[in-house]
């Protein structure tokens, strides 16, 4: 059984290409593949414009201003617990949960950082699935595990900086 990626474009103007949409859902797989999760996950990705990822960034964090994603995770996978024991399953896969990125600032973001949208899109995906497997970057050490996982899974999918 393979992953299933949900991506759906919720900006009042949706200009989500068919490229974008592959490329966001292959770097679910790779990260998923990297990780060697054995079992077939289902991941939710929803691309949101400035004003709603705000409202969401506030709601669920108590931060009053835009991020570039977010993560709702289900189950965390590092803790000990297996695949089977892991959480709630969805026609055979493993909910891993839900990532919320928003494109305007993802733009800023490649822009700032002298790299494509493609690429930044990609990291950021990357990066919120990582947070849904379980991994976290509270302290030096975390942040430095998790930053050298994602460049690792950026070189597989050739989207360096």
């Amino acid at each position: 059984m393979t992953n299933q990626i949900y991506v759906e474009d919720l900006r009042q103007n949706p200009t989500l290409t068919d490229e974008m949409t592959s490329l966001l859902m292959n770097t679910v797989t790779a990260t998923v593949d990297y990780e060697q999760i054995d079992t077939a996950c289902f991941v939710s990705i929803s691309i949101v414009d400035a004003d709603e990822m705000k409202a969401l960034n506030k709601e669920h964090r108590g931060i009053d201003s835009v991020t570039d994603v977010l993560s709702f995770p289900v189950v965390n996978l590092l803790d000990g617990s297996s695949c089977d024991e892991a959480g709630d399953y969805y026609e055979g896969r493993l909910i891993l949960g839900d990532v919320v990125l928003c494109a305007q600032r993802a733009q800023q973001q490649a822009e700032e950082f002298g790299h494509s949208i493609e690429r930044e899109m990609g990291y950021l995906t990357c990066h919120s699935v990582l947070h849904l497997i379980g991994y976290d970057h509270e302290d030096e050490a975390e942040r430095e595990q998790m930053r050298q996982k994602e460049e690792a899974i950026m070189e597989l999918l050739n989207l360096k900086r």
